[in-house]
């Protein structure tokens, strides 16, 4: 890939960029609540004949939607990570209500959770989405087929599932996940703020092993961000150019997206991450050669002098180290392990701005060296273009049908 405008050109001063993402404490067994204990209500409409709501545990709710013409299948779905700062609750997100409405109309039931807090609650996450099966079977009995779907971080949750729980779910759908591992997620993220802290010192709060409580970049921070980097324009080619960092993007205007989306998501790790880590740091830069990126150096760098310039930040940049514990827990909550017990169906954008593509390739490794490869369909169609689950709702749905179909005749559907 080859950057062919001026950053300076294409970058709009006060561009207001929509962070979105896509987590939890040491992982631990779900725990089924009492059947519709806390029912707050049930309505109905033309297209869903019993539409029920209630709380699930502490501060979390949820919503099981069962179509009039139901075919017998469930889906159980898991929505992406929100900030700290904003409301648990069941709003709409990822375009997750056209989705549902459009499956619905298909005959499929749908069940989803909020969670009990925000942030990268994984653990969280993975315990409300499953106690949604009991749930549903204790209202509308045992379902034909019951299917995983998640996006971002909540797809993350659905393979911890799917994992942990395979003889309880028959497929799963995973959209712009986290799929190659938390610990993959935050070393990007970390890497990029690093390598920003040497390429443009002193402009950020904090560092990038200290991300500071409560603190979010605000417009005028992120317009002298836009500012600092179209005046020096080679200092983010080479983070777009360094292997450990690896924004995504078509054009430059993407380009400073990715590197605000990055910057804003490390912004918010210490209430993020480090709330379910007792404030360790879970990511090391010790020992780390940061090194061309195969494929993709931005003009005007070269091979040769992106490799110098990387000698140079190698022997500079500020060096800090992981605590044990916490890289514990962020192998733990969660790095798939690759050995697919179920169908699964990942769609991500070949462009994401947020949870890079590399996951993808993270994954597909992983799978392969388990001898899992079968089990696993990946897509990723150049024509959904930029973005953080940025994918039409069409090309979901066919995700769920096609996966049922699989299910049902045991042919695996296209990549």
């Amino acid at each position: 890939m080859r950057l062919t405008t001026r950053l300076g050109g294409l970058v709009a001063g006060g561009m207001l960029v929509t962070m979105a993402a896509c987590a939890d404490r040491s992982a631990s067994e779900p725990v089924a609540p009492t059947p519709f204990a806390n029912v707050v209500s049930e309505t109905s409409t033309d297209l869903w004949r019993s539409i029920i709501t209630g709380q699930t545990g502490p501060g979390s709710v949820y919503a099981i939607y069962v179509p009039r013409s139901w075919n017998g299948d469930v889906i159980f779905y898991a929505h992406g990570i929100r900030d700290v700062l904003n409301p648990v609750g069941l709003q709409d997100q990822d375009s997750y209500h056209a989705v549902r409405d459009q499956l619905g109309t298909l005959g499929y039931a749908i069940a989803y959770s909020s969670f009990s807090e925000n942030g990268y609650a994984i653990v969280d996450a993975v315990q409300r989405t499953h106690q949604l099966r009991g749930l549903f079977v204790s209202r509308f009995g045992q379902p034909d087929h019951s299917y995983l779907f998640g996006h971002s971080l909540g797809a993350l949750a659905i393979m911890q599932l799917a994992e942990r729980f395979s003889r309880q779910y028959d497929g799963a759908v995973t959209v712009c996940g986290i799929v190659g591992g938390t610990q993959a997620q935050l070393d990007y993220v970390v890497n990029v703020r690093a390598l920003f802290d040497y390429m443009y010192p002193g402009l950020l709060p904090g560092s990038a092993a200290a991300p500071i409580p409560g603190y979010s970049i605000d417009i005028q921070t992120q317009n002298e961000i836009i500012a600092a980097v179209s005046g020096k324009p080679g200092g983010l080619a080479v983070i777009a150019s360094t292997a450990q960092t690896p924004l995504e993007f078509t054009n430059s205007t993407e380009l400073v997206t990715s590197l605000l989306n990055a910057l804003h998501y490390h912004s918010r790790g210490a209430d993020n991450v480090l709330a379910f880590t007792h404030g360790k740091f879970p990511v090391s830069n010790e020992g780390v050669t940061y090194s061309p990126r195969p494929g993709v150096i931005v003009p005007p760098l070269d091979l040769a002098t992106l490799t110098a310039l990387l000698a140079v930040v190698n022997t500079n940049i500020e060096r800090f180290d992981a605590d044990r514990a916490a890289a514990v827990w962020a192998q733990k909550n969660f790095t798939p392990s690759g050995d697919l017990q179920l169908p699964t169906i990942t769609l991500h954008n070949r462009w994401d701005r947020l949870v890079p593509y590399f996951h993808e390739q993270l994954l597909a490794v992983r799978v392969a060296s388990a001898g899992a490869t079968s089990s696993l369909v990946q897509r990723a169609n150049p024509a959904w273009g930029y973005g953080h689950c940025a994918i039409p709702t069409a090309a979901q749905v066919q995700a769920i049908t096609d996966l049922a179909t699989w299910v049902a005749t045991g042919v695996k559907p296209a990549s």
